[in-house]
């Protein structure tokens, strides 16, 4: 097709508004949800306009760029609200249409308010391809455009004209590092030190980074573990009119269970805090008369403000005169204004990263408890560690080796404390259906992943704060739930988002069909339908307190009974249970699943 046609097909498809509009998400895997989704555009399905490249190049050509892009902002904000995507709207904008007079401000709110989008949920990629021919003009215009609410990020970064100029010089939210760094990084070791470097400068300038062009699950690891989880790429999910998320939940750290390592308030001392007007003689004098105390935290209406520690006090007092020239002063003057406040039922192992990561020596080895915003107790970093590292120990004697959940030792250790304080709680028993004939056709490891799967899916949709999570082996997990968490709501929640994720796992050809062909325990070939989750739940309403053993005995009738459900989900009453008992010897047949 000659230039002639393609300019003047071109011009009918914005006359006619006939782009297509497509969304690829943007994960974070730190957070294991959807950042957001950029808007890509293609041209109709059967023009050869219908590349990206082609499409824009063709307008670059023949200057109908600034009206493709008009179109392109219009149909993507029509669309993304339209199919109400979840987190961000990212759409991509050329430094021209950021300069005058094709920028306008007003013609950009009209847009927002005409398709009723918040700017803040806007984020406008400014590509590094293309230079900007007057810098000045996109810097006004972007600061602009910040100060409305929107978000910019820098797309491309690597490949571009300006660099890391147009970096410092934008300071963006987001920078976007180019799929050529990503594709092969986990065996390219100079791609990985390349980004590690970029890593380090975002860091520095507090600038997210996310990686392009993900594909396999060794780049998502390498990238993952040189510190940037935000990521884009086929492997999350490719450009599709509406976007579907795959394997997101693969990737989520393993995150120690709250209830094993314990509250931050249970290692409070009780140091009795001054006020900021305080002189220095007088702290000097409290550090002299105890000597165990090295920091003492300073309140005002029993609300932290600060701490002092004994260490910069005898820096100061050191200096020529220095104990003279302010002993009589007030501590406000030199005390650490920024000291770590936790709350009292905050976790140890968010304490110890926010520990970790303090730069100032002094504030790192002491931090200060509150509760409801008020003075409740100095903490020490070592008592922290201590204990992290003392729990961490244990947990790992009796820890499933696969998933890294507490096993058969801490469940059973859970129940009997819960039945020694008679705090009523709920038990809910998750079953993988039809995991051997995925096992034996897939492959074992491929079953191994499946299990990590349901275990971080647990751990992201159960609330941690009221729960235990444990693996009682296999393709088994229990899981405790205390207070008046929803537990029907979550269990609801695991099983749809493992329907959902379990898919990738599978062949497409098995997807399509719905069912897998495997040996039943008989050594018939058979079909299977595709894997899903039974979940079993037992109340112990403290009507009478059983034994752990019937507890488990319960929760395998529970499980049973899910299976032979439409839902899958079963609920069983311990106090109905505890009527019609079985005899001990099936009692204690069902209960070893669940026995040590």
């Amino acid at each position: 097709m000659n230039w002639c046609t393609l300019e003047q097909t071109l011009r009918e498809i914005i006359h006619q508004g006939t782009i297509q509009t497509f969304f690829q998400p943007i994960v974070d895997l730190h957070k294991q949800k959807v950042l957001g989704h950029e808007a890509l555009t293609r041209g109709p399905s059967d023009s050869p306009l219908f590349s990206a490249g082609v499409l824009f190049e063709t307008a670059e050509r023949a200057g109908l760029q600034e009206s493709l892009e008009h179109l392109c902002r219009r149909q993507s904000a029509q669309r993304f609200k339209a199919l109400g995507v979840d987190g961000l709207l990212f759409i991509n904008v050329s430094p021209q249409a950021l300069e005058a007079p094709t920028f306008s401000l007003e013609k950009l709110d009209k847009l927002l308010a005409f398709v009723e989008i918040d700017p803040r949920q806007v984020v406008l990629e400014l590509s590094e391809r293309y230079p900007a021919s007057d810098i000045s003009e996109t810097l006004k215009a972007l600061g602009v455009l910040k100060s409305r609410g929107f978000r910019i990020a820098i797309d491309d970064l690597g490949t571009g004209y300006s660099g890391l100029k147009l970096w410092s010089e934008v300071k963006p939210d987001y920078v976007k590092i180019d799929r050529h760094f990503v594709r092969d990084i986990d065996s390219d070791l100079v791609k990985r030190e390349f980004v590690a470097s970029v890593v380090q400068l975002a860091n520095g300038m507090g600038c997210n980074l996310i990686a392009e062009g993900v594909e396999t699950e060794a780049e998502v690891k390498t990238v993952q573990d040189l510190g940037i989880s935000l990521c884009q790429g086929f492997y999350f999910g490719k450009p599709k009119p509406v976007p579907v998320i795959s394997n997101l939940f693969k990737f989520a750290k393993t995150k120690s269970d709250p209830i094993s390592l314990g509250k931050v308030g249970s290692l409070a001392a009780c140091v009795q805090p001054i006020s900021s007007n305080t002189s220095l003689k007088e702290v000097s004098e409290r550090f002299s008369s105890a000597g165990f105390v090295s920091s003492i935290p300073v309140v005002e209406e029993r609300r932290p403000v600060g701490m002092i520690s004994k260490w910069s006090l005898l820096e100061l007092f050191s200096l020529p005169f220095g104990r003279a020239l302010h002993e009589n002063k007030p501590v406000k003057q030199y005390m650490a204004h920024n000291p770590i406040v936790v709350a009292w039922d905050e976790d140890l192992s968010e304490v110890s990263r926010l520990l970790t990561d303090e730069e100032d020596l002094y504030i790192r080895q002491h931090f200060i408890i509150e509760r409801d915003g008020l003075y409740h107790g100095l903490g020490s970093t070592r008592d922290v560690l201590k204990r992290i590292t003392d729990m961490k120990i244990r947990s790992a004697r009796y820890a499933n080796p696969l998933t890294l959940l507490p096993g058969n030792v801490p469940i059973n250790e859970k129940l009997q404390e819960l039945e020694t304080s008679g705090r009523d709680y709920t038990l809910a028993y998750f079953d993988i259906d039809h995991f051997k004939p995925l096992n034996d056709v897939l492959g074992y490891a491929r079953g191994d992943q499946v299990i990590q799967l349901l275990a971080n899916i647990l751990r992201t949709h159960v609330p941690l704060d009221h729960s235990f999570i444990g693996h009682v082996g296999g393709d088994d997990f229990v899981v405790i739930f205390e207070d008046s968490v929803s537990v029907i709501e979550v269990c609801e929640t695991v099983q749809r988002c493992y329907a959902e994720d379990v898919l990738a796992y599978y062949p497409e050809t098995n997807v399509r069909q719905g069912y897998i062909s495997a040996h039943d325990r008989s050594g018939r070939q058979q079909r299977f339908p595709l894997s899903a989750l039974s979940v079993g739940v037992v109340y112990q309403d403290c009507l009478g307190v059983a034994a752990s053993q019937d507890i488990a005995a319960l929760a395998a009738q529970a499980k049973k009974a899910a299976k032979q459900s439409q839902n899958k989900l079963a609920t069983l009453s311990m106090s109905g249970f505890l009527k019609d008992l079985p005899d001990k010897a099936t009692a204690e047949t069902q209960a070893n699943e669940l026995a040590v």
